[in-house]
This record gives C-alpha cells, structure tokens and sequence, in this order.
C-alpha cells in the first residue's frame, strides 16, 4: 500500500509540474481566420485564445489563401504568457508584357523568361526586376507590388544629341 501511494504521489507531482509548467498562449492575425499550426498540430483559426503551450522551442505555421504563409520559430521561456500577432502579406497576380526582343528578365534572383508575356503570383513589397541582354546585364528597377497589375517593360532610349 505504501508503494502504491509513492507512485500515485509521484504521478500526481509530474502531472502538476507539466500543468503549472505550461504557458499560456494567444496568437493574432492579421487578417484574421487564418490557420495556425504549431509544430505540426492545427490549433485553429485566428485569434487563437487561452491556448497552452510547454516551454522549449516550437515552429509556427500561418496559412491562409490567397496570403503568403509564414514559418516562425520561437524559444519559449517557463512563467512566461505568450501573445504572438503576425500579419500576413497578401498575393497578387501580376502580368509582365514587352514587345522588346533579344530581352531575358529575372525577378528576384528567382523567377527568369525570355517570353514577351509572363504571369507570376507575388507577394505585397518591393521586387528587384533585372533585365539582361545577350548575357549583360541592361536595366535593374525595383517594382512595387501592392496590387494586382500589368507592368509594361520598354528599354530606355538615350536622348538624340545635336
């Protein structure tokens, strides 16, 4: 009998040091409704209320459609509340015309053609457009996205002397 009493004791002291032990947690979005995940486990949408979560580290995952989702990884301390509020970037389709020729684009570092017409899903925030002909590098411009938009590409001329 004394020997069970030790066991439940002792469970009853780690079930108790893991409750205390947790933090309490709130996460916010912007825009609201958007999917959290903690490692791996959907906590629901946004705002997430009176969450718990143990100390140590944890990723984050924020999805929403139509937003760029965002990876976040946090050390959380013990006694500590957590109160997280993230905002999103939405996604924009955008086109890129030119009825230049010979021309290849690159946007980003990442994304390259050589056609006269190009749609691309961007993030809001500001793009770096370079333009290179026959392997040299012509134009570099850095492009705005803040809204769905057709961006026309046309070399620029030098002004004629007299």
């Amino acid at each position: 009998m004394l020997q069970q009493i030790k066991i439940l004791s002792t469970i009853i002291l780690i079930f108790y040091s893991y409750v205390l032990s947790q933090v309490k947690l709130e996460v916010n979005t912007i825009p609201t409704k958007v999917d959290v995940h903690l490692d791996g486990v959907n906590l629901g949408s946004s705002p997430i209320k009176n969450e718990r979560i143990t100390p140590g580290v944890h990723k984050f995952e924020i999805k929403k459609k139509g937003y760029a989702p965002l990876t976040y990884n946090l050390l959380v301390n013990p006694a500590q509340a957590i109160s997280l509020d993230f905002f999103l970037n939405p996604i924009y389709e955008c086109k890129f015309k030119t009825e230049e020729k010979g021309l290849v684009f690159e946007l980003n570092g990442e994304h390259r053609w050589d056609v006269d017409m190009v749609r691309l899903r961007l993030e809001a925030g500001d793009h770096l457009l370079r333009v290179f002909k026959i392997g040299e590098i012509i134009d570099e411009q850095t492009i705005r996205v803040d809204q769905p938009k057709k961006y026309n590409y046309f070399l620029k001329k030098p002004l004629a002397s007299n």
